[in-house]
């Protein structure tokens, strides 16, 4: 039972536990699911008369969505009315977060529930994956899409970025599941590292295969717990890396294009702080130096409040006269998009809810007598949230349905506090 006498608690559950699964299956049903797990979570809060605590880190991120809402108001005439009522719609990421941290800190939601299913979930799309690449169609029969490794998103290529957006939900998800079975889970740590890894390195996105073995050295080096299964996973599955760069056309031009695309941006930062070097320096920019070279000029239009929410993909066709520029439908990095569509001042706010967030979590695992089982959780969470806005990558778009969904989604859980011990953890009550 998830929850003993509480079948509309119960409901509230199910439906964010549904999430990770609605990610996959499109950003309609995701829509649709997160005004569902909205509804049921605030109608429950009043019937259960559980208070809503607005403090200066929820406060914040709300002065954050309320200035994307007057931008894109004082831009109305360029962006139109239905992208106004989309900056309005964005209130939907800032209510998933307040209601996670209710019922986070309120022990109404049973979390080990959430990451095993990111757990199944990691390890289905990852050998789905693997399945598409050595057979030519993966369990639907969906052949790779235009070359690329799709699989179970058939026209999308954002298996392996779903997969490095779920990783540390999942690495949580071994803990839980097999620590609080006091099942020696070596074994099944190196199925998790060699599947994930392997299935992430034949996908169709390459920043977030880096991502992914970036962030697992990481934790290989500084989690114990992980340390011996991640070496013995890495030796196994360097020699395959290797021979697949060296001997699978795909792959080999995948990656090479990649190393040539880093070496470029090895150029830019000193580029973009300097509008006027001369057009033999600008002219090694990548495509994505050339939208954020963009970005940036189209940014000075607007500095203090931004030029609204979606408007990048408006303002940059005024630009393209000028040296190495380019549009798109949004400037690929977070930081440079918060910069763009709500200026200087959305920028502090989001940064100072961030900082208050990370604050917050400090004090509790230096001050609180947690357990050792309780900091790791925590500090996979933090982690988590610091690849997800790492300034020095290509991203998505911050207030997307898929994207957005999964990042503030990733936020709200950092508010794991380890009332209860995950690890042995009982049902929540109603």
């Amino acid at each position: 039972m998830l929850v003993k006498n509480n079948f509309f608690l119960t409901l509230v559950q199910i439906s964010f536990y549904f999430l990770p699964l609605s990610l996959i299956i499109g950003s309609l049903v995701v829509n649709i699911n997160i005004l569902i797990f909205l509804f049921l979570s605030l109608t429950y809060f009043i019937n259960k008369k559980i208070p809503i605590k607005f403090n200066s880190t929820n406060i914040t991120l709300f002065l954050f969505f309320l200035t994307i809402i007057i931008s894109t108001l004082t831009h109305l005439d360029n962006l139109g009315i239905k992208i106004f009522l989309k900056s309005i719609f964005l209130l939907k990421f800032f209510l998933i977060y307040i209601v996670l941290e209710t019922l986070i800190l309120n022990d109404k939601i049973n979390l080990r529930y959430f990451f095993n299913i990111c757990l199944l979930l990691i390890l289905f799309v990852s050998w789905d994956l693997l399945l598409q690449f050595t057979l030519g169609k993966n369990i639907l029969g969906y052949k790779p899409w235009e070359g690329r490794i799709t699989g179970i998103f058939e026209h999308e290529a954002i298996a392996g970025a779903y997969v490095q957006k779920i990783f540390i939900f999942a690495l949580i998800g071994i803990l839980v599941l097999f620590f609080s079975k006091k099942i020696s889970n070596n074994f099944y740590q190196i199925i998790f590292f060699i599947t994930v890894l392997f299935a992430s390195f034949v996908a169709s996105n390459r920043i977030s295969f880096l991502i992914l073995i970036s962030l697992t050295i990481f934790i290989g080096i500084f989690y114990n717990v992980f340390r011996k299964n991640i070496l013995i996973s890495l030796f196994l599955l360097i020699p395959f890396f290797y021979l697949f760069s060296a001997f699978d056309s795909q792959i080999s031009n995948k990656y090479q294009d990649f190393i040539i695309k880093v070496e470029k941006l090895g150029n830019q930062t000193s580029i973009l702080q300097n509008e006027n070097k001369s057009h033999k320096e600008n002219s090694s920019l990548s495509n994505h130096g050339k939208i954020y070279r963009t970005t940036i000029i189209s940014f000075k239009e607007s500095k203090l409040i931004g030029n609204g929410l979606k408007s990048f993909r408006i303002n940059c066709s005024k630009f393209l006269d000028q040296k190495n520029t380019l549009c798109s439908t949004h400037p690929h990095n977070y930081h440079l998009e918060v910069l763009h569509d709500s200026g200087i001042l959305g920028f502090l706010l989001i940064s100072l809810f961030v900082f208050l967030l990370i604050f917050s979590k400090y004090k509790k695992l230096r001050f609180s007598q947690l357990d050792n089982n309780s900091k790791i959780i925590i500090t996979l969470l933090l982690l988590n949230l610091l690849v997800e806005i790492f300034p020095l990558k290509s991203t998505g778009s911050l207030f997307t349905t898929w994207n957005g969904t999964l990042l503030w989604v990733s936020i709200s859980l950092v508010n794991y506090g380890g009332k209860k011990n995950l690890l042995n953890e009982k049902n929540t009550n109603s």
